[in-house]
């Protein structure tokens, strides 16, 4: 079983495109899948049909943040590995079989996707590019993630032991959550973090757009970036916050 986990804020028609599409992929690559649709919202489940299927779960919170959405599938799911995969599907679900044989080919704890990755095929504007070299740089200085070199691509493939290990000590719940599961995961020992090449197009954005009001969305989405951020540098480095053992840790050593 692999569990696919799909956090998503809008149900449109769009996304159930893009949902029969992931489908249409992992029964080509894989005899047994499950895929979690994780809501942050109100429950909708009754106005799209298409979510009504043996092998999706569809699980709804009122609590807005990818990371939560991300945590809360991971709960419901069963499987071994698990995904993590944006729901605008720009990164292609074609790839995760890549993914689960380079887990395996590699012994690898984890597959992130990367952008750059010498094989990675990726179209995206050049205020794009300086914005995540900047920041990937500040994170390499900062706290040294062995193996990673882009931490944001939405496409990631973990070993279950490992988020049954990370996840209880995430704290961020949106913008910092993929580079504060990396960082947690790294500092518990699962250093065997590969980066895989992907094949991304970003559609219009508000890193292509010249209006007004959507490069303020832009430039707070980056501060709160930023926040997030250095909340986990603190939490690491001074705090050493992700070194303490949980209560259920404590029980079992006992």
């Amino acid at each position: 079983m692999i569990s696919i986990i799909v956090p998503i804020h809008n149900i449109t028609e769009k996304f159930e495109q893009n949902l029969k599409l992931l489908q249409d992929e992992l029964a080509v690559s894989f005899k047994n899948y499950e895929i979690i649709v994780s809501y942050n919202g109100r429950s909708l489940a009754r106005e799209f049909e298409f979510l009504r299927q043996p092998q999706i779960i569809y699980i709804s919170s009122p609590i807005i943040g990818k990371g939560h959405a991300l945590k809360r599938g991971f709960e419901k799911s069963s499987g071994d590995p698990v995904v993590f995969i944006d729901a605008d599907m720009e990164l292609q679900p074609k790839d995760i079989k890549n993914f689960a044989a380079l887990l395996d080919i590699y012994q690898a704890d984890i597959v992130i996707g990367s952008k750059r990755h010498p094989y990675s095929q990726v179209n995206y504007p050049w205020h794009r590019k300086i914005l995540s070299w900047c920041y990937q740089i500040f994170i390499r200085l900062a706290l040294n993630i062995k193996g990673v070199r882009d931490s944001q691509v939405g496409l990631k493939l973990f070993r279950r032991e490992v988020l049954n290990s990370v996840l209880p000590k995430i704290l961020v719940k949106q913008y910092a959550f993929d580079l504060e599961v990396l960082a947690v995961a790294s500092r518990l020992g699962y250093n065997k973090i590969l980066e895989a090449p992907i094949r991304l197009d970003y559609h219009h954005n508000i890193f292509q757009t010249t209006n007004l009001q959507d490069f303020k969305k832009l430039l707070k989405m980056i501060w709160y970036l930023f926040i997030d951020t250095l909340a986990i540098i603190y939490r690491m480095r001074i705090l050493k916050y992700y070194d303490k053992r949980s209560k259920s840790q404590e029980t079992i050593s006992k």
